[in-house]
């Protein structure tokens, strides 16, 4: 028989089978030892790996380093327990925030931030998910050093209230694209099915500041999927929508069209073909009526030589052809041609 740790033994602390006793505060706290209910995905043994190396690196700080971590630890506080909230030490608080800042794709930081870091909660208009999309629109844009963490669960019950413990990381810091944020493909590597129709999925984003590790307030949300929806996505054109049999002269494509304006972003590389100054993207569907026009936008050489950086000009034709079926075709039009050559930047559509 195992005799579990007690807060009867005032001062005890120690570990029995999955029981683990501690002294925080002055106080005896038990704890039970989790167990992963599911398959470990690759990001979490990433990310596990990560924390044991931080861990390490605490030790080569140098004494005036580690002072400045206590001292912000003081003015920082852990998670709530029984109604107070932890404490935290210097290495807990060192740990956390380059944690988080490693998540995101930055190097750890050896001296602590000046002080604690206001971030700004999220905000978005609305969430829709279906088995073919699953899209963040309306999003409050925060611009850099921020970074939006979206976590969300595999379908759930519809009757289940609460379920964000089930949710996992897709994101550790991504950009809002113009106020929205499609994450299909991320939730699909991550969770591994698509969303079924009917069910739940829960939801938590917020912002990640990647020069100090801060994070602002969690914002909890929930959704039930639907088969379709009335959300209508911003218009892109990328790779993956050129006709799989026909002849490109990109090897990079992305055109990003605004909503409810004539603005469209343009960051392509184009290859040129026979002896005409042009390229042409040949796509797999028609283009919406109001992406087809004229547009304009400035090239930079990629090519070899004395002119490889070369200032270009083109202009941009986005049509539904009879014939040739829908393209975007980029001519050249200012400037000394050279190939291959980056056309990028706002232009307005015509």
């Amino acid at each position: 028989m195992i005799a579990l740790p007690s807060i009867a033994f005032g001062g005890f602390s120690g570990s029995a089978k999955g029981v683990t006793a501690r002294q925080v505060g002055g106080r005896s706290i038990l704890s039970v030892r989790s167990w992963p209910t599911g398959q470990t995905t690759s990001a979490q043994v990433v990310r596990r790996a990560s924390m044991s190396k931080i861990t390490k690196s605490y030790k080569t700080l140098t004494a005036a380093q580690m002072q400045a971590w206590e001292n912000l630890a003081q003015h920082c506080s852990g998670a709530s327990v029984f109604g107070q909230k932890a404490e935290l030490s210097g290495i807990n608080l060192y740990v956390r925030l380059n944690a988080n800042r490693v998540m995101a794709g930055e190097a750890i930081v050896a001296d602590a931030p000046l002080g604690q870091v206001a971030v700004p909660n999220v905000e978005y208009s609305n969430v829709a998910i279906t088995p073919q999309l699953i899209v963040f629109g309306g999003i409050q844009h925060e611009s850099a050093p921020y970074k939006l963490v979206v976590k969300m669960s595999g379908s759930q019950s519809a009757g289940i209230s609460n379920g964000w413990s089930k949710t996992v990381i897709l994101s550790p810091g991504m950009e809002d694209d113009w106020g929205e944020a499609d994450v299909t493909e991320l939730y699909l590597k991550t969770i591994g099915v698509e969303p079924t129709p009917g069910q739940k999925v829960f939801i938590e984003t917020y912002w990640l500041d990647t020069a100090t590790g801060f994070t602002g307030q969690i914002f909890k949300d929930s959704a039930i999927v639907t088969g379709e929806s009335s959300y209508t996505p911003r218009t892109r054109v990328t790779m993956r929508n050129l006709k799989q049999d026909e002849e490109q002269h990109v090897s990079a494509l992305d055109v990003d069209f605004s909503t409810g304006s004539p603005v469209v972003q343009f960051d392509s590389v184009c290859l040129g073909h026979s002896n005409v100054a042009s390229s042409y993207a040949y796509l797999d569907q028609d283009l919406p009526a109001d992406c087809v026009g004229t547009s304009m936008a400035l090239g930079r050489g990629m090519g070899d030589g004395n002119c490889a950086f070369a200032a270009q000009s083109y202009i941009i034709w986005l049509r539904n052809d009879r014939w040739d079926g829908a393209n975007i075709c980029f001519a050249h039009r200012g400037g000394y041609y050279v190939k291959p050559t980056e056309v990028f930047g706002p232009g307005i559509l015509y």
